[in-house]
């Protein structure tokens, strides 16, 4: 699976809202309310971040696009966009996160969670899931391509 596919399956337009509840063996992981950071890193002595891409977009956002590997198996892509004013007010240190994962700053910040989404694409039969956050008021997007493959562990 390339970051191309995985951008594919974050950017399409069919999500359903979290009360739509996926089926049991993802519904944990995918309705996940706190840190997926954390969660991942339950199920693994290693979690590595492995950068895509990060920059600006021509809309005015932050987007870092990364690769999570637990135990060198790469798990889950990653794509947080940020915009301006939310990395001004709000988010700065996210701006300079090099090779660590965001999910453990962003939610030692206490986040209000504005919105949570998750898809299934059936080309790839994986899942994903989109999470819009605001810290200060201030929002962010993440979503996260569970891999094909992603074990889906049980706590």
């Amino acid at each position: 699976m390339t970051s191309a596919d995985s951008h594919r399956i974050l950017q399409h337009p069919d999500w359903h809202d979290a009360c739509i509840l996926p089926p049991p063996t993802v519904r944990d992981w995918l309705l996940h309310d706190g840190s997926l950071t954390r969660k991942l890193q339950q199920h693994c002595t290693r979690l590595d971040v492995t950068i895509a891409h990060e920059g600006w977009t021509s809309d005015d956002h932050w987007l870092r696009e990364v690769w999570l590997s637990g135990d060198g198996i790469p798990w889950i892509y990653a794509q947080t966009r940020i915009p301006r004013a939310t990395l001004s007010h709000a988010a700065a240190p996210l701006q300079n996160s090099g090779n660590r994962p965001i999910g453990l700053w962003l939610y030692a910040q206490q986040p209000t969670r504005l919105n949570l989404r998750w898809r299934y694409d059936s080309t790839s039969d994986s899942y994903a899931r989109q999470t819009v956050l605001a810290l200060n008021g201030y929002p962010l997007d993440i979503r996260e391509h569970f891999l094909p493959g992603f074990p889906y562990p049980a706590d």
